[in-house]
């Protein structure tokens, strides 16, 4: 008599990616749903720090890891606040990933679109507001500027970009 043998299911890869803000979440859950939808690839779980600096967004990442465990684990923070030495200690310790937006997000996400990036955090958004006509705090406002053919373009150039959609990818 045969034996019966369950079939193979593979095990997705899981991801926790905290943003610094809503504007970062945003752009997380928008990079989730380009990367990670189908219900293959990475599954990606995205909480929002509410800002307040790199010392509170790795510490509601460490408090996310006490209730999850996760294969990858990412912090999507400003470069305007000086990372301390513990900052990246804390983070090196549990294995969380630091990818830097310069000066913020929206400077990073000027510099996807090849424009110049402004030195203050309110030049960069305020320059992105009069190119997108939007706050940019819904998944949905990125659609219309960063779709995948130019998030792929530029990954090649922006290597904050290229680490962000390689965890996002599993890579």
């Amino acid at each position: 008599m045969a034996r019966y043998s369950k079939p193979h299911i593979s095990q997705r890869k899981t991801l926790l990616a905290v943003g610094e803000g809503k504007a970062d979440a945003a752009f997380l859950k928008y990079l989730r749903g380009i990367y990670c939808s189908g219900g293959g690839g990475v599954n990606v779980s995205v909480r929002d720090a509410s800002g307040k600096g790199p010392s509170n967004v790795i510490g509601t990442a460490i408090g996310a890891l006490r209730i999850s465990s996760y294969d990858k684990k990412l912090c999507l923070l400003d470069t305007d606040l000086v990372w301390t030495k513990q900052n990246r200690s804390d983070a090196k310790r549990k294995k969380i990933e630091l990818v830097g937006s310069t000066p913020c997000l929206e400077g990073l996400l000027l510099q996807i679109l090849g424009k110049a990036v402004p030195a203050s955090n309110l030049d960069c958004k305020r320059q992105l507001k009069i190119i997108t006509g939007k706050d940019m705090f819904e998944p949905d406002d990125y659609s219309a500027n960063f779709d995948y053919v130019v998030l792929q373009t530029q990954r090649a150039h922006i290597a904050e970009l290229d680490k962000l959609l390689r965890l996002f990818e599993g890579k």
